[in-house]
C-alpha cells in the first residue's frame, strides 16, 4: 500500500500478550486492597485500552471508594514481576514489525504504564525495532485514548500525516483513537480471551477491518 508512510502499533495485547497479565496484576492489587468483587471476565470486557487512572476513577463511582492511593505503583511493581517470568511476544509480531520497518516508520503508541510498556519489548525482543524516542505513551498527552491525542502527538514527531497513518490496535478505546485521529484503523483479535466477541466490539468501535492473526495483517498490506 503505497499510501502508507507510518505503522503505529499499540503494544499490550498487540506485540505482546500482556493484557492477562495485566489485568491478572491489577486484580491482585484490587482484592488486597478489599475489591474483591472484581473478576477477570469484568477486566477484560471494561477496562482493556484503558488507562489504571481511569479505571481507578471508575472503581470509585461504582464502589463509592477510590483505591489506595499506592495503587497504581503497586500495579506497575506487580506487572514488571509477572512479565519476567510469564510475558510473551504475540505469534507473528516480529515478522510483521521486520517487514513493515523496511517500507514505512514504526513506532509504539500504548495507554500503558511506560516503564511496562518499555521493559515489555525488551523482554520481547521487539525493542530493537523502536527506538527509545519512537516509544509514544500516554504520560507525554493530556488525554489518553479513545482520545486521538497519543496517535496524532505520535505521528507528529514521526514526521506522518494522519491519513498516511496506519494503526494496528486490539481494544475499542484504541480503536475509536485511531477512527478520531483519522488514520487507517486495524483490529486484532489474536490475543483475545473472545476474539469473536472481540471481532464484533472493535468493528462496532469502527476499525476499517478486524483480523484474527497479525500474519493476516501482514498478508493484507502486502508486505
Amino acid at each position: 500500500m503505497d499510501s502508507i508512510d507510518l505503522m503505529i502499533f499499540d503494544c499490550d495485547g498487540t506485540l505482546t500478550d500482556s493484557e492477562i497479565l495485566n489485568n491478572e496484576a491489577l486484580l491482585e492489587v484490587l482484592h488486597e486492597d478489599g475489591f474483591t468483587h472484581y473478576t477477570l471476565d469484568h477486566a477484560f470486557h471494561h477496562w482493556v485500552g484503558t488507562t489504571v487512572t481511569n479505571i481507578m476513577l471508575a472503581i470509585q463511582n461504582e464502589s463509592g471508594r477510590m483505591p489506595s492511593s499506592d495503587t497504581v505503583q503497586k500495579f506497575v511493581s506487580r506487572v514488571a514481576q509477572k512479565q519476567t517470568t510469564d510475558l510473551k511476544m504475540v505469534q507473528g509480531a516480529d515478522d510483521l514489525i521486520s517487514a513493515a520497518s523496511k517500507k514505512y516508520k514504526v513506532c509504539v503508541a500504548s495507554n500503558g504504564e511506560r516503564s511496562n510498556v518499555v521493559e515489555s519489548l525488551n523482554l520481547t525482543g521487539l525493542k530493537k525495532y523502536f527506538a527509545d524516542a519512537h516509544v509514544f505513551t500516554k504520560v507525554q498527552v493530556e488525554n489518553p485514548k479513545p482520545a486521538p491525542d497519543l496517535f496524532l502527538f505520535a505521528a507528529s514527531q514521526m514526521g506522518a500525516e494522519p491519513s498516511r497513518c496506519v494503526v494496528i490496535e486490539d481494544s475499542p478505546a484504541g480503536v475509536r483513537a485511531g477512527v478520531a485521529a483519522g488514520m487507517t484503523t486495524y483490529g486484532f483479535t489474536g490475543a483475545s480471551h473472545d476474539p469473536k466477541k472481540q471481532e464484533r466490539v472493535l468493528k462496532t468501535a469502527g476499525a476499517n477491518a478486524v483480523f484474527p492473526s497479525l500474519i493476516h495483517i501482514q498478508q493484507h498490506l502486502g508486505l
